[in-house]
């Protein structure tokens, strides 16, 4: 279930008062989107969309509020949002919260000669993820965080939905697909192996016989890169 949360306004004025010293992150053609302030601090930016979509209804800056919300009363580590303000002059929303310490798992693979414990633990954490039914669509290994305690987290949580009940296999399959979309990211699944990946993740799932077969097919036809 999803709720709009309540915005305040912030002015010019507030906004360079609130970004004072901070460091650009992350920016794209329409502007900064990720900043990080001398406090450990982040903020988010979210611009409208040009084209006429459900974002004018329900605002990708209100699904990262509820979706980083429910994530945590699931269990599932991820941010803790502070603030919400619109910033009325630019059109943009602006969510405010402390810093996850970590490093994500892009960045954590590329700084060991063997990562292939990470990518165990991957497909264990996928199972969390989807027994919890969470679909998240823009998972990658930019938006995994491993966090100091070796724990995964998750950020960047807009483009997600979250049901009551685990997912059903057309979705764990079609998931699988979007954690193919970033080259880095396959190449890395690829050394590692997508049977071993498979292997693992089905029998943390508890998937064997006529559904590890009926996966195994949709994944086949969903993520067809996986060499099955």
């Amino acid at each position: 279930m999803w709720l709009l949360p309540r915005s305040t306004p912030i002015s010019a004025a507030e906004f360079e008062q609130l970004r004072a010293g901070a460091r650009l992150l992350e920016r794209d053609g329409r502007g900064e989107k990720v900043l990080l302030t001398p406090d450990k601090h982040i903020i988010k930016l979210f611009y409208p969309r040009r084209r006429i979509t459900s974002a004018r209804i329900y605002p990708y800056a209100y699904r990262f509020w509820n979706n980083a919300r429910q994530l945590r009363e699931k269990g599932i580590i991820s941010i803790s949002c502070e603030q919400l303000r619109y910033d009325r002059q630019n059109g943009r929303h602006l969510i405010t919260y402390p810093l996850l310490p970590g490093t994500t798992l892009r960045d954590r693979l590329a700084g060991v000669s063997n990562g292939d414990g990470y990518l165990d633990k991957l497909a264990t954490y996928l199972v969390t993820l989807h027994a919890n039914g969470i679909l998240f669509r823009s998972i990658h290994m930019g938006n995994i965080l491993v966090l100091e305690n070796s724990d995964y987290g998750l950020i960047d949580v807009a483009d997600m939905t979250i049901r009551q009940w685990p997912l059903g296999l057309v979705k764990r399959a079609r998931n699988f697909r979007h954690l193919l979309h970033d080259r880095r990211d396959r190449e890395r699944l690829e050394k590692y192996g997508y049977d071993r990946l498979l292997d693992n993740y089905e029998t943390a799932a508890g998937i064997s016989g006529y559904r590890r077969t009926l996966l195994r097919k949709l994944i086949r036809h969903y993520a067809p890169a996986m060499t099955l």
